[in-house]
């Protein structure tokens, strides 16, 4: 009996021990069940939390892509961004955890961080390059100037930089200070072009004053001559030009001011005492008055009449080629009541013949006749013409017959006969008529002469 109780406490100790020692193996595993659970969940927070800061870092990279940095900008943050992205895509190589997305999430906070200091320095160094170059265009301009660049050409650089100014002083990114860079930039080469362009203008002059000297025999008076004749031709057919751009666009009028702006440099030397610098004036006066009569015959419409008060002379031009031309009388300038207008008038109407009736009362001494001509080409809506005058001769026609009491007009433009004829058979209704002092002074004091409106409507009496 005794032995068999010691068997069953023997079988009741193992059976013990077993389920003890069962207990304990599914504590363990249960307890390493919980400890990969627990470290799944860490290692998920972690990664949650570097593509949070990852994603911070991929929308401060695309805002600066939008704000106007360059893919050059910003090369050592994204070349970075990529290591960190290849870095990630082999974690799980390394036995990924939540200690390697940690280290990740720390790197994508750095480099939001270098990216910011970056983009201030890129900003900083952009400001500063601006301004070195809006200097820099300042600088150039003023050796434009310093060159004798025409005035019209100094004006646009200078105004295009106020432009470059006014811009930079607003700018606040770095696309704002680069574009102000870049137009500055422009400016600069521009006037560097404009400046080499004067120095060459200079160079020409020379070589053509040399030889103006050599031709005159280094006459003084006679180079001066020279040089006073081409100002006023330039003047006259300056003031032609102002005058058809009354009525519209001139074309090239640009290149007109250009060559303008220069004469007017040079023109003062034409009466220095000293041989060399009036020939230097004289070439230059004929170098730009070539120049503004190019400008003016091709920019003459299909046909076109130009008539000079002071020459009492009338030119006809078709398709920039002067195709006749003759002497004429003219009545005063029409300031008053029988002066012939000047302004850029027009063919309105023709006739043939005519009667001319005095819209003055006889006694007034401003009446004639009733009197007939042949062939009438009227310029203006008060009745001034280009006719024939068969009590005129031809020999009385020309300069200075305007203000003699037996010739002048009351406002029309005497012609022989043959051409006013030959006026009226080829001008067209519309045609350009320009009368114009032509007396050789300032392109201004032409144009203050005027006594039409833009339109070509006298403002004088009717005649």
């Amino acid at each position: 009996m005794g032995g068999q109780r010691t068997h069953m406490r023997t079988l009741n100790i193992s059976l013990t021990a077993r389920v003890v020692a069962a207990v304990a193996a599914v504590a363990v595993v249960a307890g390493g069940i919980g400890l990969v659970l627990w470290s799944n969940a860490t290692t998920s927070r972690a990664k949650d939390d570097y593509l949070v800061k990852r994603h911070a870092l991929d929308a401060s990279l695309a805002a600066a892509q939008r704000d106007g940095y360059t893919s050059d900008d910003l090369a050592p943050i994204t070349s970075a961004e990529d290591d960190l992205g290849r870095a990630d895509a082999t974690s799980w190589l390394t036995g990924g955890g939540p200690g390697r997305y940690s280290d990740l999430a720390n790197r994508a906070v750095r480099l939001r961080a270098q990216l910011e200091q970056l983009r201030r320095q890129l900003v900083d160094q952009a400001r500063t390059d601006a301004a070195r170059k809006v200097d820099a265009a300042r600088a150039s301009i003023a050796q434009a100037q310093q060159a004798s660049a025409p005035d019209p050409d100094v004006r646009s650089l200078q105004q295009r930089l106020d432009v470059v100014v006014r811009a930079e002083g607003a700018a606040h990114t770095i696309r704002d200070y680069r574009a102000a860079d870049e137009q500055a930039q422009d400016v600069a080469s521009d006037s560097a072009s404009v400046t080499t362009d004067a120095q060459q203008e200079a160079q020409a002059i020379q070589q053509a004053a040399a030889q103006l000297v050599a031709q005159y025999g280094a006459s003084l008076p006679a180079i001066q001559q020279a040089g006073k004749q081409a100002v006023a031709n330039a003047n006259n057919d300056g003031s032609v030009i102002a005058y058809l751009a009354k009525s519209g666009p001139f074309k090239d009028a640009e290149g007109v001011a250009r060559s303008a702006s220069r004469l007017d440099k040079y023109a003062p030397l034409v009466g220095s005492a000293d041989v060399n610098q009036a020939a230097m004036g004289a070439a230059a006066a004929l170098r730009y008055q070539g120049q503004i009569r190019q400008a003016l015959i091709a920019g003459l419409p299909a046909k076109a009449v130009i008539v000079s008060f002071q020459d009492q002379h009338l030119w006809s031009f078709e398709n920039g080629q002067m195709i006749k031309d003759t002497l004429v009388t003219t009545g005063i300038w029409g300031s008053g009541p029988i002066g012939t207008d000047f302004g850029p008038m027009k063919v309105l109407r023709k006739s043939h013949p005519w009667k001319m009736q005095s819209p003055w009362p006889k006694g007034s001494p401003y009446w004639y006749p009733d009197t007939v001509v042949q062939w009438t080409t009227f310029f203006t809506n008060t009745g001034e013409a280009i006719h024939d005058a068969d009590w005129e001769a031809d020999s009385q026609l020309g300069p200075g017959s305007q203000y003699d009491l037996s010739t002048r007009s009351h406002g029309c433009i005497h012609v022989p006969a043959a051409t006013a004829q030959w006026m009226y058979e080829w001008s067209d209704v519309g045609m350009p008529v320009i009368v114009y002092p032509g007396d050789g002074s300032p392109v201004a004091d032409q144009l203050s002469k005027i006594t039409t409106d833009d339109h070509g409507n006298p403002k004088s009496i009717p005649h």
